[in-house]
């Protein structure tokens, strides 16, 4: 919703910091499906990179918004992930950030030819992905799916949306603060799936530090929560209990979409003092707590010196000198325990500001097209192949026709003679309307009663008398 303006400050690194991630997805209040994906999706399987390949490519963290409707968009966000993940891990480049941006236009390649094949022209999906690799965050993103980073109580967003809203502020026709009572805040100007190829939006490294937050997530999330309320709820315990208060909080304010979070929390947990005394509860108190108990030291103090001054009075009397050490001359415990305001002072800003990304308007890299799963090299993806270990025909739905009589071998009853397809592909070779595979006498024309052979009158005729006499013998007898 509101847009923070606070960037965070490179701060040099010294040893690897702990990670935390956890990734989590809701349906949200108001739609029957969830189109959204994510990685890693804590508590389900999927794609685990080895220790060896965690420690050389880092940490990935994904999130996808999908389009189209809730099976299109489903299949959509979901094909875009395994694919980006898979190609991330997979790619050696000699950079981190290329890397990631490559597997996302990757990822966009192979879902765009996953959509054509199955002429679900109308899906699509967003996608933000961040890599954590030697405590340094890397952002890729294409979509409105954001990045922030939480510090010291403050948050930055990184991504910038590609959003027909985003371009009207750009252009200064609105300003931020009217972006979420703007009509075309939804209305996506860059998407994976709408075109062989997209330009993925990489932005600036950014270093980490203990006790920083990233927070990866959809528009469920950022059309129900403002930045303050996105810093209140993760401000204390771990990612998993934070994804919880995230996605309880934006049902709480309607849950009008799919709400999903993945987030890494650097650093480990925050750890409690170590002893219960007196120091560690005051450093724990919010800051008014502290200015009422500072009050009430310095008002004690006070008190205490207007006892002190009319005890010394009592007791040398108005012409007297008080010893030197009778009266304080200053309150040390007052003083440092009313707290002071301090004042930050101004840090140089990065050279590309949070939120602008470094590579170019125009796309600078044209993906290799992914090849479909295709087992019997058909030119047929499995997915729309209904017999995948035989090469086919497109018509055919990928199965073959090895008669060529149009009617394919899952249906064909006589698969080596062609025939017509309402005797299930067999021929009917005397033409008697009886297809060979039930006709017993295939070439020569019969009827159905006698299995498709013909009658015949051989069998003497009928009468009296004469020969061998008798009764009339059966002159229907079949040959």
């Amino acid at each position: 919703m509101n847009n923070a303006n606070h960037s965070p400050q490179p701060i040099p690194q010294q040893t690897s910091l702990p990670l935390t991630v956890w990734g989590a997805t809701d349906k949200g209040r108001q739609r029957e499906g969830n189109e959204d994906a994510i990685y890693p999706h804590s508590g389900k399987e999927g794609f685990k990179p080895s220790p060896e390949l965690l420690a050389r490519k880092g940490q990935l963290l994904v999130v996808a918004d999908g389009v189209g409707g809730a099976k299109g968009g489903s299949e959509a966000s979901h094909w875009a992930i395994r694919v980006a993940v898979e190609r991330y891990y997979d790619l050696a480049g000699p950079s981190l950030g290329d890397d990631l941006k490559t597997g996302v236009e990757m990822a966009n390649a192979s879902l765009y030819q996953y959509l054509q094949s199955t002429n679900a022209l109308q899906s699509g999906s967003t996608m933000v992905a961040g890599v954590i690799h030697q405590d340094t965050l890397q952002v890729a993103n294409v979509g409105d799916s954001r990045a922030y980073l939480i510090r010291d109580g403050k948050i930055t967003q990184l991504t910038r949306d590609h959003t027909l809203t985003q371009q009207k502020i750009d252009r200064g026709i609105i300003q931020p603060e009217q972006a979420a009572m703007d009509p075309d805040s939804s209305v996506l100007v860059r998407s994976m799936g709408a075109g062989p190829t997209v330009q993925a939006d990489l932005f600036q490294p950014l270093p980490l530090v203990a006790g920083d937050v990233v927070l990866l997530c959809s528009d469920g999330v950022t059309d129900m929560l403002s930045d303050e309320e996105i810093v209140r709820l993760v401000n204390s315990g771990p990612p998993r209990r934070m994804a919880q208060r995230l996605i309880a909080a934006a049902n709480k304010n309607g849950g009008f979409d799919n709400i999903s979070v993945v987030i890494a929390q650097v650093g480990g947990k925050q750890k409690k003092p170590a002893s219960g005394g007196l120091l560690a509860s005051i450093t724990q108190m919010k800051q008014q707590q502290k200015l009422i108990l500072g009050g009430m030291i310095a008002l004690v103090m006070m008190l205490f010196c207007g006892l002190g001054g009319w005890a010394a009075w009592a007791m040398w009397g108005p012409e007297k000198t008080p010893p030197p050490t009778a009266i304080p001359t200053e309150t040390p415990a007052a003083a440092t325990t009313v707290p002071v305001v301090a004042t930050e002072t101004p840090r140089p800003t990065d050279t590309v500001p949070a939120g602008q990304p470094t590579s170019t308007p125009a796309p600078t890299f044209t993906p290799t097209p992914t090849q479909l799963p295709d087992a019997d090299g058909d030119g047929i993806p499995d997915s729309r192949d209904e017999c995948r270990n035989e090469p086919g025909l497109p018509e055919h739905g990928g199965c073959p026709d090895r008669d060529g009589d149009g009617v394919r071998d899952l249906d064909d009853k006589c698969k080596d003679a062609p025939g017509p397809a309402e005797y299930d592909g067999c021929p009917d070779t005397d033409s008697d309307g009886i297809p060979d595979n039930l006709d017993k006498c295939p070439v020569i024309p019969g009827v159905p009663d006698h299995d498709g052979c013909p009658f015949s009158d051989d069998g003497g005729g009928g009468g009296g008398g004469g020969g061998d006499g008798g009764g009339g013998g059966d002159d229907e007898q079949p040959r």
